[in-house]
């Protein structure tokens, strides 16, 4: 492993062992696996580099690409034949499209990527790449952040600017977020796969072993049945998430949630923003401030500039009521976009609000993780409200509903985002 790729990992496993170790296996088991299928070891490194690229993270691309052998990279050589060249093209469409503008990665990425004749086991292994790497990107940048040191490069680069509203032909510099066909809501929504789930009643010993191996999978959810076509990655990702969302100690529950919800709003996740705002709400025991974090992402946390709304709360008008609060939401709303561009003045509100280092490392980890969460569920299915018809996937349906972790919602157990 290159020196480069095991600083980030090993860093990373600060407050939370198995951080590193798993997020090191994830990196193994997507990008080397033993049996690649169609999709092989050069063009999914050749998918993770550019995503890394893309995150500003030039050190860590190189370290990907470190990872290859000259057989590997071969296989991603446009001077070789047509076939070839395109399905690099289309790999390299895709991993641009999910890794600047996720909410924009509609079904028609995917039909380009079955029409190369990459099957569904290698859809989900890419989707799972671009995602990962966008964790990776952002668990690097924000411990450099807090290191001292320069988070992300960003000379020469497209940045997503969430705060731009339009639909731009393609993603790129000043991408803003596509119109959500669900609106954001607290409701229960329902998350169906683009591509047909792996069938509960042919699943593999390995997938088995995997649904077996967590108390928070369940073979009821499509989304995890999705997500088993590649059984290996969903295992370490598991570690990695419950890790990050439920170690103990750190950065409290409630303020996890909160900088999950923000993630999930600025990349246009309703499915995941519904079911963290939920336990946001619940962990704080605050609807209403849940309902306007929806609404108004970090300025929720700023009173209105109402002069009769700021008397009745006892705040100036435009005045920080949650000096805390908004420093985790700004924090996380600018280190959703790609690259990330959180700052010195976004560790100094955090700082300044009294969190500490293992607060500001589990933080980094909690936003980090869901730009891996958020670009699975966009990518590979989408949200529904209750009562709408949902479309046939050729998927078994048990029960729809979701909940991004697995616990503390009532009903079945069946997702993580």
């Amino acid at each position: 492993m290159s020196q480069e790729i095991g600083r980030h990992a090993a860093t990373g496993t600060a407050p939370r062992a198995a951080i590193g170790e798993h997020t090191a296996a994830t990196r193994r088991v997507l990008l080397l696996p033993p049996l690649p299928g169609t999709l092989g070891h050069g063009l999914r490194i050749t998918a993770a580099a550019r995503a890394a690229e893309l995150a500003g993270q030039p050190g860590l691309a190189a370290a990907y690409r470190d990872l290859a052998t000259t057989d590997d990279l071969a296989t991603t050589d446009t001077a070789g034949d047509e076939r070839d060249a395109a399905r690099r093209a289309a790999v390299l469409a895709f991993t641009d499209r999910v890794t600047l503008a996720p909410d924009r990665a509609g079904a028609a990425v995917l039909a380009a990527l079955s029409a190369q004749g990459f099957d569904a086991p290698a859809v989900v292994a890419l989707a799972q790449i671009c995602a990962f790497v966008s964790y990776e990107a952002r668990v690097a940048a924000g411990l450099a952040l807090l290191a001292g040191g320069p988070a992300a490069r960003t000379d020469g680069l497209p940045v997503t600017e969430p705060e731009t509203a339009g639909e731009p032909e393609a993603a790129g510099a000043g991408a803003g977020p596509a119109v959500p066909a669900v609106p954001f809501t607290l409701d229960q929504l329902t998350w169906l796969p683009r591509i047909p789930a792996v069938d509960v009643d042919t699943l593999t010993a390995e997938q088995r072993a995997v649904i077996d191996a967590h108390a928070t999978l369940s073979t009821a959810s499509p989304y995890y049945r999705t997500l088993l076509h590649d059984p290996a990655a969903l295992d370490h990702r598991t570690h990695v998430y419950n890790a990050v969302m439920y170690g103990r100690g750190g950065l409290p529950r409630a303020e996890r949630e909160l900088a999950t919800l923000v993630v999930s709003r600025v990349n246009g996740c309703v499915y995941c923003a519904s079911v963290h705002g939920r336990k946001y709400a619940q962990l704080s025991r605050d609807e209403a401030k849940a309902l306007r974090v929806l609404r108004d992402g970090a300025d929720a946390f700023t009173t209105p500039t109402s002069t009769s709304t700021s008397t009745s709360t006892g705040t100036a008008p435009g005045a920080v009521a949650d000096p805390r609060g908004s420093a985790v939401a700004r924090f996380a709303e600018a280190q959703t976009r790609t690259p990330p561009g959180a700052g010195a003045r976004h560790l100094a509100a955090l700082r300044a609000a009294g969190l500490d280092d293992a607060e500001l490392t589990d933080l980094v980890h909690a936003v980090a993780l869901f730009g891996w969460a958020n670009r699975l569920m966009l990518v590979l299915g989408d949200a529904h409200l209750p009562g709408t018809p949902l479309p046939d996937t050729g998927s078994p349906r048990t029960d729809a509903r979701e909940s991004c972790s697995g616990t503390s919602v009532p009903g079945p157990r069946t997702g993580d985002a």
